[in-house]
């Protein structure tokens, strides 16, 4: 009995937390910042979610730090209306993504238009409801001219989330290479630099959450022949 109760509440717990690691929402999923001149600059947002995002429910704002100072919000960046569904990703940026978006088929892809002035020692945050869920750079910290790491850099480079990673990090991160790869080094150079844009990343579980769901499998095959020997069957 005591055996049987504890099982119960290891198949509940990792259930919760492999949920919870599956259930993901919004994330910076691709960054550029141009090489060459004032653009492309912009971001792509992810929805990793299992359900839709409603922004006219929960209004969808990115907000900067300059050169290590405090966050505030960029106005032209708040949406607060339509949705986006599960799987799907939208664009802020430059005029020329979206007319790259164009070129490449991808006008379906919800751009919105907004001259970022960051560059590569500017963090990001995006924030649903008012509430933090993803952290591009680290927020009052300047690091120089970029964060950079294993020839990953958020300066003069589009850069991509890595394949895997589904949640959003709220404190941020000084190792970019932790969660994207580099796509191009030369971003003003269309159409190339802007290569991966509009196309949603794929959502492969991380190696954590594989380990979890395969434990949560054991678990309730555990429980199955508990119940069958209590039962005598």
């Amino acid at each position: 009995m005591k055996n049987f109760h504890w099982l119960t509440f290891a198949f509940i717990y990792f259930l919760v937390v492999s949920t919870d690691t599956l259930s993901a929402d919004l994330i910076f999923s691709q960054y550029v910042e141009t090489n060459s001149g004032t653009t492309p600059k912009g971001v792509e947002i992810w929805n990793s979610g299992a359900s839709a995002i409603d922004f006219s429910i929960t209004n969808l704002q990115i907000f900067q730090g300059t050169n290590g100072g405090n966050l505030s919000a960029l106005n032209g960046t708040l949406i607060n209306s339509g949705s986006l569904s599960s799987g799907n990703v939208l664009v802020i940026g430059t005029t020329d993504i979206g007319t790259y978006l164009s070129g490449q088929g991808l006008g379906a892809v919800r751009f919105v238009e907004f001259g970022f002035s960051f560059n590569g020692n500017d963090a990001l945050q995006l924030r649903l409801g008012g509430t933090a869920v993803d952290t591009f750079g680290t927020p009052n910290s300047d690091p120089g001219t970029a964060w950079t790491a294993n020839g990953v850099s958020t300066a003069n480079q589009n850069i991509a989330l890595r394949e895997g990673i589904l949640a959003g990090n709220s404190v941020g991160f000084t190792d970019p290479s932790t969660r994207f790869l580099t796509v191009s080094s030369t971003p003003s150079t269309l159409p190339a630099g802007l290569s991966g844009f509009g196309i949603a990343p794929t959502a492969v579980p991380e190696p954590s959450s594989i380990a979890l769901l395969s434990l949560v499998g054991i678990g309730g095959f555990a429980l199955r022949r508990l119940r069958k020997g209590r039962t005598g069957s």
